[in-house]
């Protein structure tokens, strides 16, 4: 089966095997929140509920949000806040050819992260 690479979250989503939320970075305030709409429509959903979303002065996430998407701020401070990312499974880089330096510092920081933290 072929997926797409806006389907490729929801797709590891429902093949379960993350233990822990699976965060999606996006580079753009306006792409993090079309992409998390995007998803939760392929869900039949609306944000907030399976997929969410995290930017500065916005957040739309909820007890069940097993899938964020979030912009490179809210990475980095995540992983300032808490290195290991207790509760997270997988981190997705979209859009990384977009480099940035919030982008790369979030690499570095998630390269220190230990492997099966979750």
């Amino acid at each position: 089966m072929r997926v797409n690479r806006r389907g490729l979250p929801l797709q590891i989503l429902a093949q379960g095997g993350i233990n822990g939320k699976i965060i999606l970075l996006e580079p753009r305030r306006i792409a993090a929140r079309n992409v998390a709409e995007r998803l939760a429509d392929l869900l039949g959903e609306k944000p907030g509920e399976t997929v969410g979303y995290r930017m500065r002065a916005e957040t739309c996430v909820g007890a069940n949000t097993r899938l964020e998407v979030v912009t490179e701020g809210i990475l980095t401070r995540m992983l300032q806040h808490d290195p290991e990312l207790t509760g997270v499974g997988l981190v997705i880089l979209d859009e990384f050819h977009e480099r940035s330096l919030q982008a790369d510092l979030a690499l570095a920081l998630l390269l220190d992260v230990p492997a099966g933290a979750a």
